[in-house]
């Protein structure tokens, strides 16, 4: 009730609604911090890589969609009346991926990390 006066969250598009994820192995991390689910993906680029996929085969708007773009990605929303919103950029797949996975379920959006190569 009331929805129409809820403000949208930092970084989401107006109307936005919850998306289903069908990736199992990024569902078992999606209660997770941020920064444990960014450090799932970094190690487990195999679930990244399904998010990816799952995103190319919806088949529906409006929706969140993570695409690969040249040398990177993107991450945001698409629908019919509007186009593309509320659209971030990344290099790296983990953390588009993250991105991806946190917008998907409404839990917020990711920056892109800078990481420590000696870990």
């Amino acid at each position: 009730m009331w929805e129409w006066l809820r403000k949208p969250k930092e970084g989401f598009p107006k109307g936005f609604r919850v998306q289903s994820v069908g990736v199992r192995s990024a569902l078992f991390v999606s209660d997770l911090t941020p920064e444990e689910i960014y450090a799932h993906f970094r190690r487990d680029t195999e679930s990244a890589e399904c998010l990816l996929q799952e995103s190319y085969d919806k088949r529906y708007s409006p929706s969140t969609f993570i695409t690969e773009e040249g040398s990177g990605y993107s991450v945001g929303w698409v629908s019919r009346g509007t186009g593309y919103e509320s659209v971030r950029r990344f290099t790296k797949l983990e953390d588009a991926a993250t991105d991806y996975l946190l917008f998907s379920l409404g839990k917020g959006r990711w920056t892109e990390r800078e990481v420590d190569s000696s870990n």
